[in-house]
């Protein structure tokens, strides 16, 4: 038996609890970077070329490591069971769609796959309380195959709108709606260019400076679900101290440290744009991925609120 866990918080957890079997992770931030509709070292470079530009390592070490550890799921084929152990958040609910679109592959090895799946953090539970979950996991179904798949195709893909209606009704995939509109939520808005994401933290240094720690916990006790780990959120501040116009001011020691020393301040065009003033789009002209989707001045994707336009030129 093979488990596919969320990460290694659950995975080191699950190893203690007494549970059967074989424990991977598979590990990725896929709300972040360019996502190809790929497998195997094509996935691979792509993925570490991002993770590399964006701070994570060393481009060459992560994929000389992503080679000798191998995809978790290329043993799939040595085992009765695969279990794929994940929760209700965005960011698992991508790991969720990339692996049903995995199984809708020609390629995929015939064996049984079945899930654990709720609102329950697992990285959170004591060793004993995994076994219970165990003994409920579930065969999944080919109707959740087909909308995981067709799903992760369209968010691969260059058009976002096409992910407006997951965010309403996703068939049999429960916990995806909630996670396609947090996720479609960090696109530009249309009233300032600004992500939710991005506006959370301008929010939070509005208040006051914080040091990048304190900033992390102000904005995420604004979301709904635990879903953004510390180096995205970092990577995100980077972003907005970045550009002509920086919204953000980054007095910090090291940039390059997942949370540096320091602190981290709004500038004056940070308050004109989260007043509605400025666009942050128009001042600094970010580009960066959103999926398969690559944003920029050129590709302006904007979020309404409830639908995705095309801001005009």
């Amino acid at each position: 038996m093979l488990h596919i866990t969320n990460g290694d918080s659950t995975r080191v957890t699950l190893e203690q609890s007494g549970v059967p079997g074989t424990i991977r992770s598979w590990d990725d931030i896929l709300h972040e970077g360019p996502i190809p509709l790929a497998i195997g070292d094509d996935w691979r470079r792509a993925r570490v070329r991002y993770l590399a530009s964006a701070g994570y390592g060393a481009e060459e070490e992560m994929l000389r490591d992503q080679r000798a550890n191998g995809d978790p799921l290329d043993g799939a084929d040595r085992h009765d069971e695969v279990v794929f152990w994940f929760e209700h958040d965005l960011h698992d609910q991508l790991l969720l769609l990339r692996h049903l679109w995995w199984l809708s592959l020609p390629s995929t090895p015939r064996t049984r796959y079945s899930i654990v799946i709720g609102t329950d953090y697992l990285g959170l539970l004591k060793p004993e309380q995994f076994p219970a979950r165990f003994d409920a996991r579930r065969e999944i179904a080919a109707d959740e195959i087909a909308t995981g798949a067709a799903a992760w195709t369209i968010y691969c893909g260059d058009d976002p709108r096409a992910l407006v209606p997951l965010a309403r009704n996703a068939g049999p995939l429960r916990y995806l709606p909630n996670a396609m509109h947090r996720l479609l939520e960090e696109l530009p808005s249309a009233g300032n260019g600004l992500s939710r994401s991005e506006r959370q933290i301008l929010d939070v240094l509005a208040e006051g400076p914080r040091s990048p720690g304190q900033a992390f916990v102000a904005c995420a006790g604004r979301e709904e679900e635990i879903w953004m780990g510390d180096w995205s959120f970092w990577t995100i501040v980077k972003r907005l101290a970045a550009g002509p116009q920086p919204l953000v001011g980054a007095d910090v020691a090291n940039p390059a440290d997942r949370f540096p020393e320091g602190t981290l301040t709004i500038t004056d065009a940070g308050r004109q744009v989260l007043a509605g003033r400025a666009d942050h789009i128009a001042l600094n002209a970010p580009s960066r991925w959103f999926g398969g989707t690559r944003l920029s001045p050129e590709r302006d994707w904007r979020w309404t609120g409830s639908s995705v336009q095309r801001a005009s030129p």
